[in-house]
């Protein structure tokens, strides 16, 4: 008998952790629904990132809810502390900030006068999910999300 009652408190457990996860990752901060990213110029322009529909709407390509912790890899269990990428990635040329002591990739690094767009982070972090995303969502293949004119719109 003890040893059921200590699975059905895990499970209750893990259960109320697992429910107020959900709700922490579905809280997107007021004035942060929609986010203009433009942090490196291009010449497509600034994207508007649709922050709350990743949280609330869209899922993975396994079918989850997207996590904050996927996109905002330092983020600790409370969502509200996270950080701008900018905060800690800059512009090549400028002092590189640590975290762990690890330095922080560059937002992008240059080639010549213009930046390389395959080393820009956001790319490197959304197109990596957004073609898996595609493999698995038909629907996700018709908005052409794996293609920069799914997110960026002309200047």
């Amino acid at each position: 008998m003890k040893n059921s009652y200590k699975w059905l408190i895990a499970l209750l457990v893990i259960g109320f952790f697992g429910v107020s996860g959900l709700v922490l990752a579905a809280d997107v901060p007021k004035g942060k629904e929609v986010l203009k990213l433009n942090s490196i110029k291009g010449k497509k322009g600034p994207l508007k990132f649709p922050h709350a529909k990743h949280v609330k709407e869209f899922k993975d390509h396994k079918g989850k809810a997207i996590a904050c912790k996927t996109c905002h890899h330092t983020a600790k269990k409370n969502a509200k502390k996270v950080k701008k990428c900018t905060a800690c990635h800059v512009a090549e040329g400028q002092t590189q900030k640590e975290h762990k002591g690890k330095k922080a990739a560059f937002l992008a690094l240059k080639k010549g006068k213009k930046f390389n767009k395959k080393t820009v982070i956001f790319h490197k972090t959304c197109i990596k999910c957004h073609k898996k995303v595609v493999k698995v969502n038909a629907d996700a293949k018709k908005k052409k999300i794996d293609k920069c004119k799914g997110c960026h719109k002309k200047k």
